[in-house]
């Protein structure tokens, strides 16, 4: 009808109309050129790496400090691989990341170190694994000639085996000879130039069969060092080495609050201490703190980290048989401790809550039976190095006494030996005479 065409002429209008606005770019609401997607920029995308290192970081401390090693390792890792790959290496931004990064692995690495200990305890060193409790079982004398006849037949038995093997192979061997004489009178009558082109062919496929088997080599090698991993103790070195770096171009540029930094910096060389006691390098340990205990002047007398430095340069100093400097280091962390401890008590106007005051107190009066406790060990320690010490010198000079009575003896003997000569040679003389 009229009005079916009306209507479908219509419908032919509007679609014209929606194309016309769809090539103009007038589109409708529910297309993507609506919407266009928002492309970020540097500075939001700085900060949104900023925002994903912060939580990682902000989770792996809260890791470490509920002791849940693995996880701080993790969410560390994470922060620094954000902040390195955006700001660099050395960036002002990285510096927290690696010290807290490095922490985490340090105490990674003593956990390791727990569970080989734990593992190996009890288990026998030296030659304490020849001793055992079991004592050998004893025979009879019936038994031991039943034993001598078994092991006599045993042997007879493969003597005459050894004898038949050598045999059989002498015949061999003369077989092949026959055989190979044979061969060669055949391949006389062979070209010279036949063999000549066969040696050149050998030689040349000897050649490429020892370069092969020297790139074998060396790929071998190569995986083998790609295999090795550092450790977690040498990753923790370089972790905050690199903290170190960065904090102490901090402070030398005078950026922010210098002595925030200083402290950082300073706990930093503290944990590289620390480092290198665990991989037994104590003269570096000790050099390391002396240098922290040094920075640390500026500081109040009380604070903590000069405690725990002074802790730890008495270690350090135990294991590096610098016993007497370890007990008065070890004291002095005391007093710092007791000194703390009283300025917390008597302090009226403090920013610390008195529940954190409180258990401030309570942590810092458990530290001291430890450090007592460390105290008397570096003291067994000494006696015991002076008792070996005293042995080493005692075996030493019997040794040398020992010596010494034998050439006494010696001598002696040779006297008497000529006195016994020169007797007799005047004995034959008064004869003679």
């Amino acid at each position: 009808s009229i009005q079916d065409i009306s209507t479908g002429a219509m419908t032919a209008t509007d679609v014209a109309t929606a194309t016309t606005q769809a090539q103009s770019g007038k589109c409708s609401p529910n297309s993507k050129d609506s919407s266009p997607v928002k492309v970020k920029t540097p500075a939001e995308i700085q900060e949104e790496i900023q925002e994903d290192a912060t939580t990682h970081l902000l989770t792996g401390k809260r890791h470490l400090l509920v002791s849940d090693i693995p996880a701080a390792v993790s969410s560390l890792a994470q922060a620094c691989e954000l902040l390195s790959g955006h700001f660099g290496e050395t960036a002002k931004e990285c510096a927290e990341s690696y010290f807290y990064y490095g922490k985490s692995l340090l105490e990674l690495s003593r956990m390791e170190s727990g569970v080989l200990g734990n593992a190996l305890e009890g288990v026998p060193e030296g030659d304490d694994t020849n001793s055992s409790t079991i004592e050998d079982p004893v025979m009879t004398e019936e038994e031991k000639t039943d034993v001598e006849e078994e092991v006599g037949d045993a042997l007879e038995e493969n003597f005459q085996t050894l004898m038949q093997k050598e045999e059989n192979e002498a015949i061999g061997k003369m077989e092949s000879k026959e055989e190979t004489s044979m061969d060669a009178e055949a391949t006389e009558s062979k070209d010279v130039d036949m063999e000549g082109d066969d040696e050149e062919a050998d030689g040349s496929q000897g050649e490429g069969m020892d370069t092969s088997t020297e790139g074998k080599e060396s790929d071998e090698k190569k995986e083998c060092d790609e295999d090795e991993e550092p450790s977690n103790l040498q990753l923790a070195w370089e972790m905050l080495e690199l903290a170190k770096v960065v904090y102490t171009k901090q402070v030398e540029s005078g950026e922010g609050v210098k002595a925030y930094f200083e402290e950082k910096l300073c706990s930093t060389i503290l944990s590289l201490g620390e480092v290198s006691i665990e991989n037994e390098n104590y003269s570096q340990a000790v050099e390391d703190i002396q240098l922290c205990i040094k920075k640390l002047e500026s500081l109040p007398k009380d604070s903590r980290i000069i405690a725990e430095a002074k802790y730890q340069l008495g270690v350090a100093q135990g294991f590096n048989a610098q016993y007497d400097e370890a007990v008065e280091s070890l004291n002095s962390a005391i007093e710092v401790i007791k000194l703390r401890t009283k300025n917390i008590k008597e302090s009226v106007q403090s920013p610390k809550s008195p529940s954190l005051q409180k258990m401030e107190i309570t942590e810092l009066e458990a530290l001291v039976p430890e450090i007592e406790e460390k105290i008397i060990d570096t003291k067994d320690m000494k006696k015991e190095a002076e008792a070996k010490t005293k042995q080493e010198a005692e075996g030493l000079s019997s040794t040398s006494g020992s010596k010494n009575v034998t050439s006494i003896a010696v001598k002696r003997k040779v006297e008497e030996e000529d006195g016994d000569n020169k007797k007799t040679k005047e004995d034959k003389t008064a004869a003679a005479c």
